[in-house]
């Protein structure tokens, strides 16, 4: 089959970079010309794939489209773009409800929102999905992950969590810098740090043991790790957590409204 997406932003590129490492089968990928770096540069690695300047002729020769633009553009071009009741859409675009892109990507009646990370290029990571569809659910659980929300309000919930990564990265930055204050070498450092949360991560997803309960199970009475835990519990780090999280549901929600 033919795929097309329409914008060609880090995620468009991460996503057809994960394509090319996965068992994944498609006859060509068209891309807009948008932006022109990545374009050019996805069409000069892989022959598969094509950049077609116009978005509705990417719509016209392919079954699947990909609308990977940022919101306020997706406003600007979707109303003037004519779909397929036959064509399976997959919206990248977080805040667009289903009810907004029923209405705007009439006739088509195959509608997914999807949110892709960037770890996708590595096939890693999860891909939130709504709602379900077998076809498209097992299309990214070749890319990755694929959490499918039972509504869109629990989609909104799962959505919130993506947006902890520049935090996270922010905490093993942390972990790095105070290794290279005490003299550690700064690649001994990033290896320790990365090492240490891919396992943990790792753990997470091979054990069935509760996360909560791994939080028991990985300190000791009087331990380093629980010393750590309390002095940031102390600290207030987890009740801002959530604060902040229940903030960023609040924009998303009002966002999709």
């Amino acid at each position: 089959m033919n795929i097309g997406f329409i914008g060609t932003g880090t995620i468009t590129t991460s996503v057809i970079q994960g394509l090319f490492r996965s068992k994944i089968k498609v006859k060509q990928i068209l891309i807009s010309e948008r932006s022109k770096k990545n374009s050019s540069a996805l069409s000069k690695k892989f022959k598969k794939v094509k950049i077609v300047k116009n978005n509705q002729e990417i719509i016209d020769q392919s079954s699947w489209i990909f609308i990977a633009v940022v919101p306020k553009v997706a406003k600007l071009i979707l109303k003037d773009l004519k779909f397929k009741k036959n064509q399976t859409i997959i919206s990248f675009v977080s805040t667009a409800s289903m009810a907004y892109l029923k209405k705007t990507l009439h006739p088509a009646t195959t509608i997914i929102k999807a949110a892709p990370l960037p770890t996708i290029v590595h096939k890693l990571g999860p891909i939130v999905l709504f709602p379900n569809n077998k076809k498209v659910t097992s299309f990214f659980n070749h890319l990755g992950r694929a959490v499918v929300a039972s509504n869109e309000k629990e989609n909104n919930h799962l959505w919130t969590i993506a947006s902890s990564m520049a935090t996270y990265f922010e905490f093993c930055n942390t972990l790095e810098t105070w290794l290279v204050n005490k003299k550690v070498k700064a690649d001994k450092a990033r290896s320790m740090v990365a090492s240490l949360m891919f396992g943990l991560s790792h753990t997470m997803l091979m054990s069935k043991t509760k996360t909560k309960d791994l939080v028991k199970e990985y300190q000791t009475k009087k331990g380093i790790n629980e010393e750590l835990l309390n002095r940031l519990k102390k600290a207030g780090v987890f009740s801002h957590t959530n604060k902040g999280l229940s903030k960023i549901l609040q924009r998303i929600t009002k966002a999709n409204d």
